[in-house]
């Protein structure tokens, strides 16, 4: 049966707590296993493989000895385990969904002047924003759905029934664009539906005993899957207490909205609060100001013997030019937040090439691809050859042009020789073509050029490269006829939407998003950003629904993310003996307000 959740306190404990929790519940007991000190018959999902590692560091210490551990992974590994389902058609890739839509949304014209659209590439990141919302839909309706589908249509109408009449008749057409997009993607490969009904699967066929840790109240499928598991087996929930009881006085007295229920109590007089040790605020003149004292605060933290530090980035502008100033110390911080490929070195070769192929050869745009590292990096004395075709091309007073940039080469072969290897390559890009088409030139490209090689050698080209693999994997059975400018677009937007992981050598310094900390304790955190302008992140735009339309969908609203968020700062504050949060006092010669969470708290 699914237990009543065990609700513990966000606290650097928490993980002890936990052990203690699944070693002592009756509901995971086993007559002979205080003998046996077997506990393989249980299986623990964790939120992510980093908490893996800490409940397992604390079940040995709470067991002491020989012993033998539950099943612990996450979910989402789990699932990777489990045998495909003959019987279902695979799901389609995120890059073939994104196409595909693309395809049949540019062939209506009405679209275009729906959301003032010059070109169909605008309509691409209109075809992402689109699938993100038809999957919140899946993972809120999908469940009930399947349970009563007479009830969804019913709670559809009860969401739009929200609105006022008037923008219901603004709305009416993005509203049954969304609903028509939303069922047609059910029907066709949907990677959320095939998600759940694994889900469903795995809890048919459950035989152990599961205790479920989340931050957390569970989503919808989520939720679905622990009851449909607990039909089967006990389910025990290990969550954190949001209840009045369980939060710090100072936190609760500052942040009234934390609670899940209302205080027992009238809260505690100011002069009964004390500030929370451990809590400091740093402000700074500006950006290098803050990049600087916070690289100093962790090179300190260091020189001190601590041994597991976190750096918060609220501000990313100012956690990248800490990073950096680390790294120039020999310090190398394990990025878990996922740097944008886009903002790479090897993502900003490829982008010079497609510039250069769609400006023609404008002259700065093929300085800037000569003067890539990625472009024929084993030519002998290239960057001496750059320098006499920069200073030719300046000389002739060449604004652009294959036959321009030719001509004022002409006294120099090597160069133009070089000129003319790229024009031909650029050649090619021409004319409509179907996806493998379009991959099939591009990697034909970067090996006629050598960028293939250099690519392979850095870490960011590596991924490049896979990226491209992976959509020639995802999208070879797409027949559709694209653009240049197509193609050219949904790289970028692939760029644009694929994080950049570095390779990491060194954990004592970890940088994280605030979500990232659940659940986690460190010895001394650092969260650069604490401004108004980042803490809390700005909400994301929810296109088409009001949060009153959200709400009644069961979708997440700029309220729910909001008070997430401040969840997440409050455990980070109870959970770390050690905090600094930091701020920029003004930006471009404005005052720059610390943010109101913090000034709440003081």
């Amino acid at each position: 049966m699914l237990h009543a959740p065990v609700l513990l306190t966000a606290s650097s404990a928490f993980w002890p707590e936990a052990a203690r929790a699944l070693l002592r519940h009756p509901a995971l007991q086993q007559a002979d296993r205080d003998q046996t000190r077997d506990w393989s018959g249980m299986c623990v999902l964790v939120p992510t493989m980093v908490h893996v590692q800490q409940l397992k560091t604390a079940l040995a210490t709470e067991l002491q000895g020989s012993f033998i551990l539950p099943r612990i992974t996450t979910l989402s590994a789990w699932l990777a385990l489990q045998a495909p389902d003959v019987e279902r058609a695979l799901p389609a890739a995120a890059s073939e969904r994104l196409m595909g839509l693309y395809g049949g949304l540019r062939q209506h014209g009405w679209l275009k002047k729906l959301f003032s659209a010059r070109r169909n590439t605008d309509l691409l990141p209109l075809a992402q924003t689109l699938l993100a919302l038809s999957d919140e839909l899946t993972q809120s309706l999908l469940p009930q759905l399947q349970l009563a589908p007479e009830g969804v249509e019913a709670r559809w109408q009860a969401a739009l029934a929200q609105l006022t009449p008037s923008a219901r008749h603004v709305l009416s057409d993005e509203a049954q664009l969304v609903w028509s997009i939303w069922k047609s993607q059910l029907e066709d490969r949907d990677a959320c539906a095939a998600r759940f009904a694994q889900m469903m699967q795995l809890a048919t066929h459950a035989t152990s005993p599961l205790a479920w840790i989340a931050p957390g109240e569970p989503d919808p499928f989520e939720q679905a899957f622990l009851s449909a598991y607990g039909a089967r087996q006990a389910v025990v929930p290990v969550m954190l207490d949001w209840r009045a009881a369980a939060i710090q006085p100072v936190y609760g007295a500052a942040w009234r909205e934390l609670a899940d229920d209302a205080p027992q109590a009238d809260p505690p007089a100011m002069k009964q609060l004390a500030t929370p040790a451990g809590l400091s605020l740093c402000r700074a003149g500006g950006i290098e100001s803050e990049a600087l004292q916070g690289a100093q605060t962790i090179i300190d933290w260091l020189a001190a013997g601590k041994s597991a530090l976190a750096i918060v980035a609220q501000d990313r502008v100012v956690a990248r030019r800490i990073r950096a100033l680390l790294e120039r110390a020999q310090i190398y911080v394990a990025d878990e937040t996922g740097w944008k490929l886009s903002t790479t070195r090897a993502a900003a070769g490829l982008v010079a090439w497609f510039e250069v192929v769609v400006s023609r050869a404008e002259t700065a745009a093929l300085l800037d691809l000569l003067k890539s590292p990625y472009l024929l990096a084993d030519l002998p004395d290239k960057p001496v050859l750059v320098m006499h075709i920069e200073a030719a091309l300046r000389r002739a007073n060449v604004a652009g042009g294959w036959e321009a940039a030719a001509a004022a080469l002409k006294s120099m072969p090597d160069a133009q020789a070089l000129v003319a290897r790229i024009a031909a390559q650029a050649a090619l890009f021409g004319q409509r073509k179907t996806l493998p088409e379009w991959i099939a030139v591009t990697a034909q490209t970067l090996d006629a050029l050598g960028m293939r090689d250099a690519l392979g050698a850095d870490p960011a080209g590596q991924q490049v490269i896979e990226l491209l693999s992976c959509l020639e994997q995802d999208c070879g059975s797409l027949d559709q006829a694209f653009s240049f400018p197509e193609w050219r677009s949904l790289v970028s937007l692939q760029l644009e939407s694929t994080d950049f992981i570095a390779p990491e050598a060194d954990r004592r310094v970890v940088m994280l998003p605030l979500n990232g900390a659940r659940l986690r304790a460190f010895d001394a955190v650092l969260l650069v950003g604490a401004d108004a302008a980042h803490l809390p992140s700005p909400p994301a735009e929810t296109l088409f629904f009001a949060n009153a339309v959200r709400r009644e969908l069961g979708l997440a609203t700029r309220e729910s993310l909001q008070r997430q968020q401040l969840r997440d700062f409050a455990e980070l504050l109870s959970a770390n003996s050690e905090v600094v949060l930091s701020w920029q006092e003004h930006r471009d010669g404005e005052p720059n307000p610390v943010s109101p969470w913090i000034e709440r708290l003081q």
